[in-house]
């Protein structure tokens, strides 16, 4: 191709003479197919460079969705070192006591202003057990030393992922098994303590909760180092706390298997009669705020406090109220509070404490009101191990 226009130019040349017409586009052909950029289109083309090219603009294009994917996931966990001490360890190990203990009180006010309350209980679960863990993932298995007779019938399962920025609480629990009178007040003659420890089979309970948070001052306050012994507080420091959950509520209390003094009393009625509600059941939709502050008082050693109370709407079920007199009287304003405290040791190595977690849901209409209070107790030593390369040489 190139030999057969470079004889018809000279052709052109030899018959036309150079300052032609045809001699010039000849020229212009010959420049334009000799030039270094034509030559290097030509090569191009022939040559499957093309398709290498396209994928390793995939291949780039990957590696950067993976580097904006690293940077999101490590932006949970950033802080300032001079107030947090990293985990220097790939994995941790641990034995752990955990205690569960659940309480509802069900209250009632009559025409006059009088009030009756029922405090009871499932059966606390006393559960040992041990744990490994690998980053965020943690798995474990326990052994419930309380062995209840209605074990079969409860399901209490918890989760809790810490990080330097956000949070997330878990909670479902199923009661379906025996219950236990705890304390009765405003019955005449009764003492509040009379009939502590009756079993109560009239009691069916379901609760679902989630709670998400972002923690404010991230670089300067740990969560973890409070309660997932991932990290160190090397100086005190708090943060306020924003957050929202959701949580689902179901009751069922059949009030003809409580212990006959509570229905009456030689005829006479002595229960209340707003407090004989059949089947409470509801979703809650909250936005909460508070305050923790992590307290260092001795090296290695920190004390940790937390509160964050919730506001929220409350939509209930199976129910027709007026809407004028829910707002009138706040029936469909719900407020929940969810509380911590932990102290521990931690010296990036070995590790020990104790946490308490606790969750109060309250529901309110007319007059008629029921909380449940959920607390989680956890007795813990561990280790970590398998130093990570890049603090070989941290203290």
């Amino acid at each position: 191709m190139r030999e057969r226009i470079i004889h018809t130019y000279i052709y052109i040349v030899s018959q036309h003479g150079f300052a032609s017409l045809s001699a010039r586009i000849a020229l212009c052909l010959c420049l334009l197919f000799f030039s270094p950029s034509a030559m290097a289109q030509t090569d191009s083309i022939a040559a499957p460079a093309d398709t290498l090219t396209r994928r390793d603009v995939r291949k780039e294009k990957m590696k950067h969705t993976g580097s904006l994917l690293k940077r999101f996931f490590k932006n949970f966990d950033e802080y300032d070192t001079d107030y947090i001490s990293p985990n220097y360890y790939n994995f941790t190990a641990m034995m752990q006591n955990t205690n569960f203990v659940q309480q509802y009180r069900i209250a009632a006010k009559d025409a006059s202003g009088k009030e009756q309350s029922i405090a009871l209980a499932p059966t606390p679960s006393f559960k040992v057990g041990p744990y490994v863990g690998w980053r965020w993932i943690f798995v474990g298995y326990t052994f419930d030393l309380s062995h209840p007779k209605n074990a079969t019938k409860s399901t209490e399962l918890s989760l809790s992922l810490y990080s330097s920025m956000l949070g997330v609480d878990f909670v479902y629990i199923r009661n379906t098994g025996t219950f236990k009178l705890q304390r009765v007040r405003g019955f005449d003659g009764i003492d509040p303590k009379e009939y502590k420890g009756t079993s109560f089979d009239g009691m069916r309970t379901h609760t679902f909760s989630l709670n998400a948070y972002y923690v404010l001052n991230h670089r300067h306050f740990s969560y973890p180092a409070a309660y997932a012994q991932s990290t160190v507080q090397r100086k005190s420091c708090g943060s306020w706390i924003l957050g929202f959950s959701f949580d689902k509520q179901k009751a069922l209390f059949d009030y003809k298997l409580l212990p006959q003094g509570l229905i009456s009393n030689n005829g006479v009625p002595v229960l209340s009669e707003n407090i004989k509600v059949h089947k409470v059941e509801y979703s809650n939709f909250s936005l909460s705020g508070g305050y923790a502050y992590n307290w260092v008082f001795a090296r290695n050693f920190l004390f940790n406090i937390s509160g964050t109370p919730a506001i929220g709407y409350k939509k209930l079920h199976g129910e027709k109220v007026d809407t004028r007199e829910k707002v009138n009287k706040l029936d469909n304003i719900s407020f929940n509070f969810l509380g911590r405290s932990g102290i521990v040791w931690n010296n990036t190595h070995w590790y020990a404490g104790a946490s308490w977690v606790g969750q109060l849901f309250t529901y309110r209409k007319n007059d008629y009101m029921m909380t449940n209070f959920i607390n989680h107790v956890n007795i813990y030593v561990g280790f970590n191990f398998n130093r990570k390369k890049q603090y070989k040489n941290a203290k």
